[in-house]
């Protein structure tokens, strides 16, 4: 077996990491509340402060990476999982809890950011898509497993436990990452090609093409990339496309959906103590079981394809929930019709907008600014996360449970007409071929062509 593959791997394990410890809070949020006496603003502040913690990790990441290593950046990750998992267990009060959940924010950010470039700069092209969308599909299991434990204590209640199981795996992560190799491509950035020669051998075997690693050369030798190079003419169109698939990718409803699915249900109709989250549950294997069929078809089918293909019925999955809602809301046939709506909205999403921005982020930025740019897509993830989670609850109860999904599908729309114009075909293709065109001043709906 390649040793890409195991990096691939144990990289997944801080995708399961970022999946569980942001909806964890799915199933633990009812009982903090009744522990600590929250209102719906301060659930929203509980809730959110991973994701304004994941804003800021994955903004501080890229440099750290760029200057330290993937690898030893990925550690230090998982170190701060486990303390802030076992720090969120034990909190006394809902300001403790609410600050080690900051604190697993910074974690999730870094994950977010680091562990696809990681892979992404140590994957073969032929299975750079699949590889990369493993981490999304770790997410879903992540979710999945949060939503099974959160089951698991509801009838205890003991939402401690939900929040610190999170360093088992966390735990896991670090001792598998003491055993893999850096990026090679980081290595000759850094000045050790001959280091990043072993890498790379070790990883996929063979000697590394020279006419790749002239491109990695030629990055290495160039003044040391920025924060404002990203917005210079030549790579701004790039950071558009990366950071606009996450605005898209969050504001289309799946935060929401992923840590407020059993209020929805609630609201909708599902009733006792277990079939709001049961339903939840539910969600979560449909999620995790397209993930998986996402990661065959990625690079087979290609990433605009899937893109589009996606967005499509998911815009139509929640104007119909949205109609259904507004027309019979809190009856039998639409609590029926939102389950149905929202299992093929997670199709949809866990085919296209689930695991595809963290892939064309990983390919679409140079090498010397790769990171930085990597860093500034992944913040706007968490900056518009963290807005949607906090406002969710408010505006629901403000302008209704029906025109926020008529506002989720509106995004879906916008989004689709925005993948079908400027972004790229990148399946097969070299990191260093998307760099060469970018240099070229080809537009980005080109940069794989």
């Amino acid at each position: 077996m390649p040793l890409a593959i195991v990096v691939a791997a144990v990289a997944a394990i801080s995708g399961f990491l970022i999946g569980y410890d942001t909806a964890v809070i799915a199933g633990a949020l009812e009982f903090i509340a009744r522990d600590f006496v929250l209102d719906a603003f301060t659930k929203g502040v509980v809730v959110t402060a991973i994701l304004v913690g994941g804003l800021a990790g994955a903004g501080a990441s890229g440099s750290i990476a760029g200057r330290f290593g993937q690898r030893p950046t990925l550690m230090a990750t998982a170190f701060l999982f486990a303390a802030c998992a076992l720090g969120s267990a034990f909190a006394e009060d809902v300001y403790a809890l609410t600050s080690w959940r900051f604190g697993l924010g910074l974690a999730v950010g870094a994950a977010t950011m680091v562990a696809p470039l990681y892979v992404a700069e140590t994957a073969p092209s032929a299975w750079r898509g699949a590889l990369v969308s493993g981490i999304q599909m770790a997410i879903t299991v992540g979710i999945l497993s949060s939503y099974l434990v959160g089951l698991a204590f509801t009838a205890s209640g003991e939402w401690r436990m939900m929040l610190g199981l999170g360093a088992v795996p966390a735990v896991l992560l670090l001792g598998g990452l003491m055993f893999l190799p850096e990026s090679p491509r980081w290595l000759v950035l850094a000045g050790r090609e001959e280091a990043g020669r072993k890498s790379w051998r070790s990883l996929l075997g063979g000697e590394w093409p020279e006419e790749d690693l002239a491109v990695i050369r030629h990055a290495g030798d160039e003044p040391k990339a920025r924060l404002r190079d990203l917005f210079a003419p030549r790579l701004r169109p790039v950071l558009m496309v990366a950071a606009g698939l996450f605005l898209f990718t969050n504001l289309s409803g799946i935060d929401a959906i992923l840590y407020y699915a059993p209020e929805i249900f609630r609201q909708v109709g599902f009733g006792g103590p277990t079939g709001p989250i049961l339903a939840t549950a539910g969600l979560g294997a449909i999620n995790v079981v397209s993930t998986i069929a996402a990661m065959w078809l990625i690079d087979r089918v290609g990433r605009r394809p899937l893109l589009l293909w996606g967005l499509a019925p998911m815009t139509l999955a929640l104007a119909t929930m949205a109609l259904a809602l507004s027309l019979d809301p809190g009856g039998a046939i639409s609590g029926t019709v939102t389950l149905i709506c929202l299992a093929a909205y997670i199709v949809a999403f866990a085919v296209s907008l689930g695991p595809l921005p963290y892939v064309l982020m990983s390919e679409l930025f140079p090498a010397a600014i790769r990171a930085l740019g990597m860093s500034l897509a992944a913040a706007t993830a968490w900056g518009v996360n963290a807005v949607v989670s906090l406002s969710f609850l408010p505006l629901m109860e403000w302008i209704g449970i029906a025109p926020v999904f008529a506002l989720f599908a509106v995004v879906c729309a916008v989004a689709f007409a925005y993948t079908k114009r400027v972004v790229p075909e990148t399946k097969g293709r070299s990191l260093e071929h998307i760099e060469q065109n970018l240099l070229a001043g080809r537009p980005t709906r080109e940069l794989g062509d």
